[in-house]
């Protein structure tokens, strides 16, 4: 798409698990794809950008909804330069 994500995301390691409530994921949201931190409070279920910029995307419960998998850690972009190309 030319634009670069904000953070640089495609240096991140997933795993595919369950989330916790205040963790990283990658989620699939009513056709489209985040990556977000995940809230569940009593205010509901919602996907929080680490960019204050961006506000928090509410899941409702009827939207489809998909866990695609967990941020574990982060590489230095050196470290994966195969992967990069």
């Amino acid at each position: 798409l030319g634009i670069p994500a904000e953070p640089l995301f495609r240096s991140w390691v997933l795993k595919q698990d369950i989330l916790e409530n205040g963790e990283i994921g990658i989620f699939y949201l009513n056709g489209e794809a985040y990556i977000k931190k995940l809230q569940d409070d009593k205010n509901g279920v919602f996907l929080v950008s680490l960019n204050k910029k961006y506000p928090p995307i509410p899941v409702g419960e009827n939207d489809r909804f998909d866990i695609l998998g967990k941020v574990v850690g982060k590489n230095h972009p050196d470290e994966i330069k195969e992967y990069l190309q």
